[in-house]
């Protein structure tokens, strides 16, 4: 009888664990394919197509957050930057750590011209993943168009310390110096050479002055 129990508590036992190991259900296959379309619609730049099969993708899946995602794209590079925020909206309510989806979220708010969220969406994903360079390197881009040229530089160093092969980088770095150069004011710009200059009018005037009393 003992052994019974034992038995059937073993059997218990392995049902219980198989059932909390067995791992979420993947989207089903018909998502995927749609999803997949969508996906190469993009690659194709066909932005209405790729909208019509992600919505394909939704309707099997309504929490597939990456087509959910892949809309919101396809939208805003159709310039439905309205509909877009709506769908990427849909995106971080699913799922709000979705590194990819706030960096999206950011490109919708900069065409919408609501910069300072632009930046804090790449801020949230900074937050979430502070190796990302794809953030940092957004982050850098949205400072460096509101003329916060050395927290922009700031950033893209921090871009070049993630990946040193991140594409435009350079360029970007270059173009957030030279524009910082170009608004800081002359007498900041040279400040040590001025104040090296005057000490050395300064002391050729005193030394000037000392000697005429001399004589």
């Amino acid at each position: 009888m003992e052994t019974e129990n034992v038995t059937k508590a073993a059997i218990f036992a392995c049902i219980f664990l198989s059932c909390i190991c067995i791992p979420v259900m993947a989207y089903s296959s018909d998502a995927i394919g749609w999803f997949e379309q969508g996906n190469a619609f993009m690659k194709n730049k066909n932005y209405s197509e790729a909208i019509r099969v992600y919505d394909r993708a939704i309707t099997f899946e309504p929490k597939y957050f990456e087509a959910w995602n892949g809309k919101a794209d396809a939208l805003n590079r159709a310039g439905q930057f309205t509909e877009a925020l709506e769908a990427s909206d849909r995106v971080l309510l699913l799922k709000p750590d979705y590194i990819q989806g706030w960096i999206n979220h950011g490109y919708i708010l900069y065409n919408l011209r609501r910069y300072d969220e632009e930046l804090k969406a790449y801020e949230t994903a900074i937050t979430i993943d502070p190796t990302s360079p794809d953030a940092w390197f957004n982050k850098g881009y949205s400072l460096a168009g509101m003329k916060r040229y050395d927290e922009a530089i700031a950033a893209f160093n921090k871009v070049q310390a993630l990946d040193p092969t991140f594409p435009n980088l350079a360029a970007n770095k270059r173009i957030a110096e030279q524009n910082r150069d170009a608004t800081t004011p002359f007498y900041i710009k040279y400040a040590t050479a001025l104040g090296i200059t005057a000490l050395i009018v300064f002391g050729a005037i005193v030394w000037y002055v000392a000697v005429r009393k001399k004589y």
